[in-house]
């Protein structure tokens, strides 16, 4: 075991003097201000991320209490109902699951591409084919990688399936924060977008919150889901209703914080890519925004020896994500096993990758890995 102190997985603590006295002036400022749940903090929230994201006219940002919570609202504001039919990625971690089942909803688990390591066209086809009554796609970013899909209107691809069929599309960004392809945010291809802000996410609150983007109808929606299902104040209207708002606090932090957010994303993908020299890296590196540094190793064995030499040298792992959504015995879904999502999930190990890493600590996981 190395003498050295450990390099953290993430350190969620690590700012910098900058970006901790944003943080420092807009938890003061809530603190001394007239709202402490809702109020401007969070509508200044809402709008600070549908500009940074470039959300469509007729669009809005609802701020929740959290990631899945946000996958719960955006399903209801779409109009999902108990007994509709889910299908989601088998490596998903269980989030839009979870999510889905709040719901009374029916999950299908679909594989990935055995190359690529995200859900195709095909993949979906797959899953989909014996799965009837299917109402909405679920398009997890994981690990801050892209899924391919194709493009709005384009003319293959998994966007251009789940068309041909009629099926909503959510995508989940909850790793993406700030991932552009081609220059276009990743969550404006489908009906409805979803981020959480947990502390270690690119954008992360000091505590936890979640967001989703939706047409401003639906949006109207969601904001009487996330409060019970009010309409008039103390007078629920609405079915499927929950206590999820956004924290004032979190929201005036996440404000404070979205500004440093693309230069954070620089240094994460420096980082993955000082690994990728070394060993295979899950993901494009033209279309990630490195939430997770993945090494893939060429079998199970290879993944377990890299990961005790790294723990002898007192760097920290995790393996994102040890089960299969088909796996979990407290989710009831259909499918799977799913062969290549689980072959992959066997050869995954999460290095250390967050931006305020020192050069040192890099320095060390890269002679580790060489």
């Amino acid at each position: 075991m190395s003498a050295l102190p450990p390099v953290p997985l993430a350190d969620p603590a690590r700012l910098s003097p900058d970006e901790a006295a944003a943080v420092a002036a807009a938890v003061g400022a809530v603190l001394q201000g007239p709202a402490w749940v809702g109020g401007e903090p969070v509508a200044a929230f809402e709008r600070d991320l549908a500009a940074y994201v470039g959300a469509p006219d007729g669009h809005e940002v609802v701020g929740v209490g959290n990631g899945t919570d946000a996958l719960a609202v955006a399903f209801g504001a779409l109009g999902l109902r108990a007994g509709d039919g889910v299908l989601v990625a088998d490596d998903e971690g269980g989030y839009a699951s979870t999510a889905a089942a709040q719901l009374g909803l029916r999950v299908r688990v679909m594989d990935v591409d055995p190359d690529l390591g995200v859900p195709t066209a095909a993949t979906a086809e797959e899953a989909a084919g014996v799965a009837p009554g299917l109402r909405a796609v679920v398009v997890t970013h994981l690990h801050g990688d892209a899924v391919p899909l194709g493009g709005p209107g384009g003319t293959d691809g998994l966007d251009a399936w789940r068309r041909e069929r009629g099926l909503l599309l959510v995508e989940d960004c909850a790793q993406a924060h700030g991932l552009r392809v081609d220059g276009r945010h990743v969550g404006l291809t489908g009906e409805a977008a979803t981020f959480s802000f947990y502390p270690t996410k690119n954008l992360g609150a000091v505590g936890d919150g979640g967001a989703v983007l939706l047409p401003a109808e639906a949006a109207a929606l969601a904001r009487e889901l996330r409060e019970y299902g009010w309409g008039d104040r103390y007078r629920v209207e609405r079915a499927g209703g929950r206590n999820s708002r956004l924290d004032t606090l979190q929201a005036a932090v996440l404000s404070a914080r979205l500004p440093f957010l693309d230069a954070r994303n620089v240094r994460r993908r420096e980082i993955a890519n000082a690994y990728r020299r070394h060993v295979a890296i899950h993901g494009d590196p033209a279309s990630t925004v490195a939430h997770h540094a993945v090494a893939l190793a060429a079998d199970p064995a290879g993944r377990d020896a890299l990961r005790d030499r790294l723990e002898r040298a007192g760097i920290m792992t995790a393996v994102h994500y040890p089960w299969l959504v088909s796996e979990m015995p407290g989710l009831e879904v259909d499918g799977g096993p799913s062969p290549a999502a689980g072959d992959r999930r066997q050869r995954m190990l999460s290095l250390p990758c967050f931006p305020e890493m020192t050069l040192a600590e890099v320095d060390r996981v890269v002679e580790a890995l060489t």
